[in-house]
């Protein structure tokens, strides 16, 4: 395993197809394998297969013209034909609205590129507010 800033770059550029709202442009961003998957930080977002995550990011784009997702830092690795990579980037909203993630990306190599296979997104819920998140009384 090795530090990879290709694997980093690739992570930006996932950022940058996805806040360019083009359906066609970030599905060939996309790793061809069929069976990726995306799970994003809504309770019923799991996407399992590549083209029901690309279906789900347009109705995404539709629903929220504009949104856009911008790095953190990236740390990616490498070791053969995977990568893997963990950020924490930030949606923006056209409101304004600024909603900070957490991801962590599989990616695989098609040729000479990374492509991710396998993303998650989680929003970080501080440890006070867990009890009223899961349905009791908050500490």
């Amino acid at each position: 395993m090795q530090r990879s800033p290709a694997v980093e770059a690739a992570v930006r550029r996932f950022y940058e197809l996805f806040s360019a709202n083009d359906v066609d442009d970030f599905a060939a961003g996309l790793s061809p394998e069929p069976d990726g998957m995306v799970i994003g930080t809504g309770p019923t977002e799991w996407y399992e297969g590549r083209d029901t995550f690309v279906g789900a990011y347009a109705e995404q784009i539709a629903a929220i013209p504009g949104i856009r997702l911008e790095a953190g830092n990236p740390r990616g690795w490498e070791e053969e034909t995977v990568g893997w990579a963990a950020d924490r980037p930030t949606f923006l909203l056209p409101d304004g609205t600024l909603m900070p993630v957490r991801l962590t990306m599989i990616l695989t190599k098609d040729g000479d590129e990374w492509k991710p296979t396998q993303a998650h997104f989680s929003l970080g819920v501080p440890d006070e507010l867990l009890p009223s998140v899961l349905g009791g009384e908050a500490a």
